[in-house]
Parts: C-alpha cells; sequence; structure tokens
C-alpha cells in the first residue's frame, strides 16, 4: 500500500522544471506506507549506523548519526512492519541531543532515515514520526513509527569496508548555531567538505493549511556522492555549499522538499578519523544556466547557505579499514568546480550567447579543428578554454536510470570544454588595445562512443566526401551551439607584458625562458600561445621582447601535431627574416618523444622556420630533465598539460631532478 496520495507542490514543481512530470506521474506509488520484509531485515540486521533527519526549534533540518554503541549491526529491532526501535549512541554535539528533548513539547516529532551498506551500496529509506525517546548518559531509545518507506538508487555510493571502533572520544571543536551575516566556515571546516566523497542530505516538507490532509508535514533523509570534493564552497562568501544534481530515480523527493521549504541539512564524515560536520541552512535548487552561473558544467544545483554548524572529531564508532581503498563510482562525474573558482580571467555568458560552427579542417581521421563564429564580442586570452552547451546541437540526454557499459553517459550534460588553440583577436597587454576575438578555433582528437566529437567527426567526414567546399565555409549548415564561457588561467605570464611598457625590462639579451611539457592533444594551449606571442610581435615590431621556448611534446601522431606547431610559427618566421632593427628573435627548441617516425617533410618545415627540432625514441624519462639537457630549469616558468596519469609521471620527473611540483603551472580544467 502507497503511504502517499501523490506528489506535493514542491515535486510536482521541480519535475516539471526537469521535464519528468510525465514520466513520473504516478511514481509516488512506489513508496509503501510500511517496511517491506526485506527492508525490515536489512535495517536490523546490516547496519552499524543510521543517518536520520530531525528538527530543531526553529523548523531547521538537521541530520544527524544514530549509532551501534559498539560499531556493530544489531542496534535496531523492528516488532512490526511499520516500527524501528534504535538503542543508539549519540555523542554531546549531534543535533538529535537537542532535537530530541522537543518531543516534550509535542506529541508528533518528525523524522527519516536512510540505512546504508556501504561494502554492498545497498541502501533503503524510510520516514515517519517518532513516538517515544528514552535516554541515559550517550544512549538514546528511539521508537519510530514508519509510514514511507523505499529502496533507493544505489549508484553514487562509494565502496568501502567498515570495521567497529567502539571506543571513541567524541570531541566538539566547532559549534555556531546562529551565524552571523557575513560570518564564514572555518578554513579547516571548508577542506574538510572538499575531502568528503559522501554527504547526507536532510530535508523537509512543511504542508501548507490546505494541504494537510492531502499532503501531511513530513521529512526526507538522502545520501549524496561522488568523487572527493564533489560538493564545493563558495570561496566569495566562504558558507554556501553547491551540491550537483546527478541523475537519479527521478523521483525528486528531496529537491521537491527543498522547493515547497527552502532549507536543508548537510552532514559529512570522515570514515578515517571518525570526525562529523553538521550543517543547516536556507536551500535552493537552480536550473539551465542560472545553475551554469554558478557551476558552470552543471545544469542542476542545489546551493545551501549555512546558518548553523558543529564540528565533533572521534566520534563515529565505525572507521574505514586500515589499508583498505575506497571503490569509487563509476557513475561519478568528474569535479565540477565553481565560476569564482576559477580565475578572475573568466567570462560566463547569458541564455543567448550563441556560435555558429564556421570551417572545419580536417588533419586526421581523429584530429580536426573546428571554427566557431560569433556575433558578439568576446574576449580571450591564449591558453583559455572555451566551455559550449551541445544540447541545442544534439539533443538532451534521454533518461538513463544505470548504463553499466558506459556509466559516464548517465549524467551527460552536453557541456564540453576545450582549449583555444587560435582566435582572430587575443587579449593583448597594456599598452597595446585589446582587440576583441569573433571567431575561435578549437583542435581536438575524436573520443570513441563521445557523443560530441562523434557528431562533430562524423559530419565533417560526410561533408569531405560529399560537398568538401563547405568545410572551408560551414555556415550555410546553421550549426550552432551555445557559448557557457571563456575561462582558465594557463595562459601566458604576465610579466610578458612588461616589455611593452618599459622596453629596459627584457632585451633580446635577457629573454624570457618558458619550458612547456605537453601530452599528445595537450599541445593546444601552448599552440595558442605560439600563435599569441607572432601576433604581439607583428602588432608590436619594435618591441624588445623576446623568448627562449623549450617545448617537450610526448605524442604517437608527431606527424599530424607538428605541422599545427609550424602553422603557428609561420608569421614569428616571417618576422625573423625582416629587418626591424631591434626586433629579437623567439628562440624555439622542440624535444618530440615518440614510438613514431617524423617524416622528413616535417623535418624540413621545422627546420624551414628556424625551429630545433630534436626527436627521442620512447616516452619523457627523468633522464631527459637533467640540467645538461635543458639548462638551469630554475630559470625557467613551466607549464604543463596533458591526460592526468601523464601530468602525474613528469610531476615525478622534475621532482627526481629537484623541481618542487608548486612551481609548475598546470591546465586543472577547474571549471
Amino acid at each position: 500500500m502507497s503511504a502517499l496520495n501523490g506528489w506535493h507542490r514542491g515535486e510536482l514543481a521541480i519535475q516539471r522544471k526537469l521535464n519528468f512530470d510525465g514520466p513520473m506521474a504516478t511514481a509516488w506509488t512506489w513508496i509503501d506506507g510500511e517496511m517491506p520484509e526485506q527492508h525490515k531485515v536489512f535495517h536490523t540486521t546490516q547496519l552499524p549506523f543510521v543517518p536520520v533527519t530531525t528538527l530543531d526549534d526553529k523548523r531547521r533540518p538537521w541530520s544527524s548519526i544514530l549509532a551501534s554503541p559498539n560499531g556493530q549491526p544489531g542496534f535496531i529491532s523492528s516488532p512490526h512492519y511499520t516500527e524501528l526501535t534504535m538503542s543508539a549512541k549519540v555523542w554531546d554535539g549531534d543535533p538529535f541531543v537537542d532535537n530530541s528533548a522537543l518531543l516534550a513539547h509535542t506529541d508528533h516529532m518528525l523524522i527519516a532515515g536512510i540505512g546504508i551498506e556501504f561494502s554492498t551500496r545497498r541502501r533503503n529509506k524510510f520516514a515517519g514520526w517518532i513516538k517515544d525517546i528514552k535516554s541515559n548518559a550517550d544512549r538514546y531509545e528511539v521508537k519510530v513509527v514508519v509510514n514511507q518507506a523505499l529502496g533507493n538508487c544505489p549508484k553514487y555510493i562509494n565502496v568501502r569496508d567498515l570495521i567497529p571502533h567502539p571506543v571513541t572520544n567524541p570531541k566538539i571543536l566547532h559549534r555556531r548555531l546562529e551565524l552571523a551575516v557575513n560570518e564564514r566556515l572555518p578554513e579547516e571546516l571548508i577542506s574538510f567538505v572538499h575531502e568528503a566523497d559522501t554527504v547526507f542530505l536532510g530535508t523537509s516538507y512543511e504542508a501548507t493549511e490546505q494541504d494537510t490532509l492531502a499532503f501531511p508535514s513530513h521529512l526526507g533523509m538522502n545520501q549524496r556522492g561522488g568523487r572527493q570534493g564533489f560538493v564545493r564552497v563558495s570561496p566569495s562568501d566562504g558558507r554556501t555549499l553547491i551540491l550537483p544534481d546527478y541523475s537519479g530515480n527521478r523521483l525528486m523527493s528531496s529537491l521537491g522538499n527543498i522547493e515547497a521549504t527552502p532549507r536543508a541539512s548537510m552532514t559529512f564524515v570522515s570514515f578515517t578519523s571518525g570526525s562529523i560536520l553538521y550543517l543547516t541552512g536556507d536551500a535552493k535548487t537552480l536550473i539551465g544556466k542560472d545553475a551554469q552561473r554558478v557551476m558552470p558544467l552543471q545544469n542542476a544545483i542545489t546551493t545551501v547557505s549555512v546558518t548553523g554548524y558543529v564540528f565533533v572529531e572521534d566520534a563515529l564508532p565505525v572507521r574505514q579499514l586500515p589499508g583498505s581503498e575506497v571503490q569509487r563510482s563509476a557513475y561519478s562525474p568528474p569535479i565540477r568546480y565553481l565560476a569564482d573558482e576559477t580565475s578572475a580571467l573568466s567570462q560566463y555568458y547569458n541564455d543567448d550567447t550563441q556560435v555558429m560552427l564556421s570551417s572545419v579542417e580536417l588533419h586526421s581521421p581523429d584530429i580536426a579543428t573546428f571554427t566557431f563564429q560569433s556575433e558578439q564580442d568576446l574576449e580571450v586570452k591564449p591558453g583559455q578554454t572555451a566551455i559550449l552547451d551541445f544540447k541545442a546541437f544534439l539533443g538532451s540526454q534521454r533518461y538513463q536510470h544505470m548504463a553499466p557499459t558506459n556509466p559516464t553517459s548517465v549524467n551527460d550534460d552536453r557541456i564540453r570544454t576545450w582549449t583555444i588553440s587560435r582566435s582572430n583577436g587575443w587579449h593583448r597587454p597594456a599598452p597595446l588595445p585589446s582587440q576583441p576575438a569573433r571567431s575561435f578555433s578549437l583542435t581536438m582528437r575524436r573520443k570513441p562512443g563521445g557523443a560530441v566529437t562523434e557528431a562533430l567527426f562524423s559530419i565533417s567526414s560526410r561533408l569531405a566526401e560529399m560537398k568538401s567546399e563547405l568545410l572551408d565555409d560551414t555556415r550555410p549548415l546553421g550549426l550552432t551551439v551555445g557559448l557557457v564561457g571563456i575561462s582558465g588561467d594557463f595562459t601566458l605570464p604576465e610579466v610578458l607584458a612588461d616589455a611593452c611598457q618599459d622596453p629596459r625590462t627584457t632585451t633580446a639579451n635577457h629573454p624570457q625562458k618558458l619550458l612547456w611539457i605537453a601530452g599528445g592533444i595537450g599541445v593546444t594551449p601552448f599552440i595558442s600561445m605560439l600563435n599569441s606571442l607572432s601576433d604581439l610581435r607583428d602588432s608590436s615590431p619594435n618591441s624588445t621582447q623576446s623568448y627562449d621556448i623549450n617545448l617537450l611534446i610526448s605524442t604517437r601522431e608527431p606527424s599530424v601535431l607538428l605541422p599545427l606547431i609550424t602553422r603557428a610559427l609561420q608569421t614569428n618566421a616571417e618576422l625573423n627574416q625582416k629587418d626591424h632593427g631591434n626586433t629579437p628573435t623567439m628562440r624555439i627548441t622542440i624535444d618530440v618523444f615518440t614510438t613514431n617516425d617524423v617524416s622528413d617533410i616535417v623535418l624540413d618545415e621545422m627546420k624551414g622556420i628556424g625551429v630545433t627540432l630534436r626527436c627521442h625514441r620512447g616516452r619523457i624519462s627523468g633522464a631527459l630533465l637533467k640540467v645538461e639537457t635543458l639548462g638551469d630549469l630554475s630559470e625557467r616558468k613551466i607549464y604543463l598539460c596533458g591526460p592526468p596519469l601523464f601530468e602525474d609521471a613528469v610531476l615525478a620527473d622534475l621532482a627526481s631532478v629537484g623541481i618542487d611540483g608548486s612551481r609548475v603551472k598546470r591546465e586543472m580544467f577547474a571549471y
């Protein structure tokens, strides 16, 4: 029997906003009015602790932890399918201590909880009300009447092996139940949030007088998981938490509660130290462009502006087995950072900003350059990234609950980022006037199975076969995509602008020394920098600015990528052949690490533009980063861009020759 009469006003509103109202019209019948037998057995035999939601005297939800005193399952009993009795340990600082006292003033104290077995990803939710509480020191006997029960989506639970840790010494380190208007969370608590991969989310639904009979007030408790740091704290105010909404079961109970009653609680647990952070605050859900303005790569987010918090150390009576590894869910997307976590150089655009595909250049079956044209001015710095929304181009992703063969497809919001390899108007250093861009090019690799690159390359291949002239001007096709923003701070050092302001700053005898290290298509930001440096010299031929650049690139496709570098340096080569009096050269040395041969044509082209090209068989290794190979690395600004494993290996190699990783500027894709 269902516990509900339908969806309440908040659930209907959020389902409508996310276009789930049709498919989920009758899904409320999935929620039972009592616990099925398997839920009853699960709660009573499998759980060492249960996260629960209760309200404080200001009607704010708090997420608490009711735990087994010895860290073993069995602290819960169930005399009936509508009853749970928990003989739980509760420590000072847990909100349940204060909230439970409110039962003396009411005969109907609401509660909701979720049981999770982290080793198997099993989880079941319940909600109802507390009919009795007895307490003795830190032991509480809580009798719950259950009138809602639901088995829930397991796909974002990170698997961990938990063992009993009954000897604890809970201690309150922070307790602020009412924050001042401009008060921030302590930095150590912000770090605690960013280290977490799990949060327990508490919500409430307060019925209106008209809705009370059909949709009585109730609470919600849910678990959200992701990669470490998936919940972000806004650096601008230090108290607003941003929770990305990943694709779930589409019931939207938690977001529906927030839609109707805009408050929520969030509790974070360290499974290694047993410390717990409890937060409550004002909540709202943002969708579409409203969400993207806060978290550019996310189409739906929940924000919680903290109004109270408590932090207790050494409290949880279970811990992760020492030496064991957490099995991260394959469904969790990469960390999606906030707009105000990115560089001040980043810009984000409104709903109507569109760019049109204007040309395509196919370099190989798997690498191409796509140029997009804008009707408005764009400020672009070399090395920055374009964030594009392909929903209008491809259509929204169809809902999938699970996708074992391709789990990343479940949260595909059709938003992609690529480094801009060339713009028709680089943002130039003062005092040179900025020339706004009206077009930009993206050099990208085809990703097998990738929704966006497969579509772009498929269209381009068909054009090459059927009507190749359209590759030079694709505008008649009218292929437009949304421009979310231009972002990133993986740009040339500002010191390179000094020579334009003061010729004494840098000379041909004292060039700016740069070391660029690229893995495969990670060379694109360096191509953009070479393009911009050539453009800058062309527009300011009397500048005394000079550069000594060493580019290390590891690639299986040298005969595809090196010609792109050659083209970027063509303008510079032409300038070097002219007599500009004091115009210095830009000295470029390229070390290519590859298992394939570099063609004679490419070698001749590099030689023709004055580039020193050295070919090495195999991968970049620590031995080739020694001082005698590249000169004194302490004099060079070091940039690194490539796949994560490549970057980690290079950082280890640099460390082996005494280079601290903090000196290395990396493309962290923090947008």
